[in-house]
C-alpha cells in the first residue's frame, strides 16, 4: 500500500455532487417529491393546487397553485440549498407553523431533474419570473408578469441525472400506490383546499373545497370515492389542555391493503407511528375481521411548540412532548365511537400500546376476583365452572379474559388456560415455514417502511428474507426498507416481527431460516411482542381453529389457586 492509499487526501466534495448526495436522502422516490412540493404551495396560501402526474412522475410531474408566488429577485433563491423563509433562529423549529422549512427540496430535484418553474407574486405589479434548471444547470432565468398569482413547477424527466437513484424506484404499481397515499394525505388534512389530480391523459380527479365542520365529506370522498357515503364512518372527538384528538374510522373493512386508507395527522402534518396504529387496530377490533382492517383518519392538533417534527429528512417521523396525552385522548376516542355506534359489544382494551409512557402501564384485562378463586364465606370452595359462566356472562359477547399478559382463559363449554406466549410463538414459526414451500402472495406496503441497520451480513440474507415474504431494499449505507410482508402477518406485529428477523440473520453463523432455532430466538428476545401486540381478532381465531391443543389445558380449581400463587 502506498502512503497514498493509507493516507489520502480530504477533499471539498464539489456543489453539483453535494446537491445529487442530497436529492438521494431528501427525494426517495417521486411521492417523497411530490410532498415536497405540496407542503410549499400550501405554505403559500394557496386554496387551488392542481396536479398533473405522467408515468407516475417519473416522466412528467407539475403542480400549479394559487399562492401568494414569488419575485424574480427570490426566484433563483428558492433552488438553493438551505434558502428559505421560514427560519429566522434555531428556536423557530420548535415553533413551526410551516411544512417545508429546510430549503433542500427544490435544490434537491434541479439536482437531478430538468425543471421549469414560473411564478407570479400576489401583487401583480411586482415581477415574476421564469427560471429552467437542467440537473443543477440554470440554462435560463428571465422577469415576466402574469394576471394572476401562484406558482407552477414542471418537473421532467426525474432522476435522469442521477441514474443510481432509478434501482430504488419500485413497480408502476407500487409507485402509484405510494403516490395516491401521498396526495390523499393532503387532501384530507386541508378540506378547505380544492385539489385536481390528473394522471396521463385520463379525467381529472376532483375535490372541491369543503364548508367548515363538513370534513367528513372530504373524507368520505376519499374513502368511498363519492361524498354522499357518509353513514359508515364513525367520528369521535376528545379534548384536553390544549390538545385535541378527533378520529374518523369506517366500520367495513378490507383484505388487501393497498385498498387500506390509513392516515395520522398532527397539526395537519402527516406521520406515521407504529404504537398509535397498534393501539387504533386494538380498539376497533370489535368492528374489523381477522386479517382486515377497514379506513381511518386521526388528527391530532397540539400547541406548535409540543411538536417536534426535526426528526427525520423525511418528516413524517415526530415527537410528541406529551406522548401520554395524546394516547389517552386516542384510545379515549376511539373507545367512546365504537360504544356509541355499537352499544351491544364489549370493548375491553386489550393491553397496552407497547412505547406508550407509563400512564398506560396497568393492566386494563385483569377482570377476574382473584379473592373470589380460593373460597366463599362458608369456606366452601367455588365450582369453577360456575365462577367462568358469571364472569363472562358480565359481557354481551363474551370472547377471552387476559390474566397476568401471559395467559389466556376461555369459556369453551368448561375452562380453558392457554399460554399465550406459546400459542402465538407455534403459529408464527409454523406460517413462517409454510410460507417458503407454498406459493402465497406477499402484501406490498403502500409506504415502505425504514429499519435502520448498518450495511453488512444483513444484506446477504435479503433473499432469505424474501423467501420469507419480507422483501428488504438497502436505501443507504445506514437504513434498509421494507417493501412487502406476507399476508398472514398482522398490522400490529410489523415491525415488531420484521425487526426480530433482521436481528435473527445479522446473528453469527445463521446462514438460513430454521423454524426451531428462530422460535427458540424469540421465545429468549421478543417475547414481549407475543404480550403487548397480538389482535384479540388473531387470538380468537386460532383459540376456535384448536390447532394448537398443546398450548391449552382444561382449568381446575387447583391450576387456578397455582396460578395465582
Amino acid at each position: 500500500m502506498t502512503s497514498t492509499e493509507s493516507n489520502p487526501k480530504i477533499e471539498i466534495l464539489p456543489e453539483h455532487i453535494i446537491d445529487q448526495i442530497k436529492a438521494g436522502e431528501v427525494l426517495e422516490r417521486p411521492a417523497s417529491l411530490l410532498k415536497e412540493l405540496m407542503e410549499n404551495s400550501l405554505d403559500a396560501g394557496s386554496t387551488e393546487i392542481h396536479l398533473h402526474l405522467v408515468e407516475n412522475g417519473m416522466d412528467l410531474l407539475s403542480i400549479e397553485d394559487n399562492g401568494h408566488g414569488m419575485t424574480f429577485k427570490n426566484l433563483p433563491y428558492a433552488f438553493l440549498r438551505h434558502a428559505t423563509s421560514k427560519l429566522k433562529s434555531f428556536e423557530d423549529l420548535y415553533r413551526l407553523h410551516s411544512f417545508g422549512f429546510r430549503g433542500e427540496a427544490l435544490a434537491s430535484v434541479a439536482a437531478s431533474a430538468r425543471v421549469t418553474c414560473t411564478t407570479q407574486p400576489k401583487d401583480l405589479t411586482q415581477e415574476g419570473g421564469k427560471i429552467i434548471i437542467n440537473g443543477g444547470h440554470t440554462e435560463l432565468l428571465i422577469a415576466q408578469q402574469s394576471s394572476t398569482p401562484g406558482t407552477a413547477i414542471y418537473i421532467k424527466d426525474l432522476f435522469f441525472n442521477t441514474p443510481a437513484r432509478l434501482k430504488f424506484v419500485k413497480s408502476k404499481v407500487s409507485e402509484k400506490s405510494a403516490l395516491k397515499k401521498m396526495i390523499y394525505s393532503f387532501v384530507l388534512s386541508h378540506p378547505n383546499v380544492t385539489f385536481t389530480i390528473k394522471w396521463d391523459d385520463k379525467e381529472k380527479e376532483i375535490f372541491k373545497a369543503c364548508e367548515p365542520g363538513l370534513d367528513i365529506e372530504r373524507i368520505a370522498q376519499v374513502f368511498y370515492s363519492r361524498k354522499t357515503d357518509i353513514s359508515n364512518i364513525v367520528y369521535s372527538e376528545e379534548n384536553y389542555d390544549g390538545y385535541r384528538v378527533r378520529v374518523y374510522f369506517t366500520k367495513d373493512t378490507h383484505t388487501t391493503p393497498q385498498y387500506r386508507h390509513h392516515y395520522l395527522f398532527a397539526n395537519k402534518r402527516f406521520f406515521q407511528d407504529k404504537s398509535l396504529h397498534q393501539a387504533l387496530l386494538r380498539n376497533v377490533d370489535a368492528f374489523w375481521k381477522f386479517g382486515e382492517s377497514g379506513h381511518y383518519v386521526v388528527q391530532i392538533t397540539t400547541p406548535a411548540e409540543d411538536l417536534d417534527v426535526n426528526v427525520h429528512p423525511n418528516k413524517i417521523q415526530i415527537k410528541f412532548l406529551r406522548s401520554d396525552v395524546v394516547y389517552s385522548l386516542l384510545v379515549t376516542s376511539l373507545k367512546a365511537g365504537v360504544k356509541k355506534s355499537a352499544p351491544q359489544m364489549s370493548f375491553e382494551a386489550s393491553g397496552p400500546t407497547p412505547s406508550a409512557p407509563s400512564f398506560f402501564s396497568r393492566d386494563e384485562n385483569q377482570s377476574f376476583d382473584l379473592m373470589n378463586l380460593q373460597s366463599n364465606d362458608g369456606g366452601q370452595e367455588i365450582n369453577e365452572n360456575s365462577l367462568f359462566q358469571r364472569e363472562f356472562n358480565r359481557f354481551e359477547t363474551p370472547k377471552f379474559q387476559r390474566i397476568q399478559n401471559e395467559f389466556v382463559i376461555v369459556d369453551l363449554g368448561k375452562p380453558y388456560l392457554i399460554d399465550l406466549k406459546a400459542l402465538m410463538l407455534d403459529y408464527f414459526c409454523d406460517e413462517l415455514e409454510s410460507f417458503t414451500a407454498s406459493e402465497e402472495s406477499t402484501g406490498p406496503l403502500l409506504i415502505s417502511e425504514p429499519f435502520k441497520v448498518l450495511k453488512g451480513k444483513i444484506d446477504s440474507h435479503f433473499d432469505n428474507l424474501k423467501a420469507l415474504g419480507f422483501e428488504f431494499d438497502r436505501l443507504n449505507a445506514e437504513y434498509i426498507v421494507l417493501r412487502t410482508i406476507p399476508k398472514f402477518l398482522p398490522q400490529s406485529l410489523l415491525f415488531s416481527l420484521s425487526e426480530a428477523l433482521i436481528k435473527y440473520f445479522e446473528r453469527p453463523k445463521i446462514e438460513t431460516f430454521e423454524k426451531n432455532s428462530y422460535k427458540k430466538y424469540l421465545e429468549e428476545n421478543f417475547s414481549n411482542v407475543f404480550f403487548t401486540d397480538i389482535p384479540d381478532s388473531l387470538i380468537e381465531k386460532l383459540i376456535h381453529s384448536e390447532a394448537y391443543p398443546q398450548c391449552m389445558v382444561e382449568l381446575t380449581s387447583e391450576r387456578l389457586k397455582s396460578l395465582f400463587k
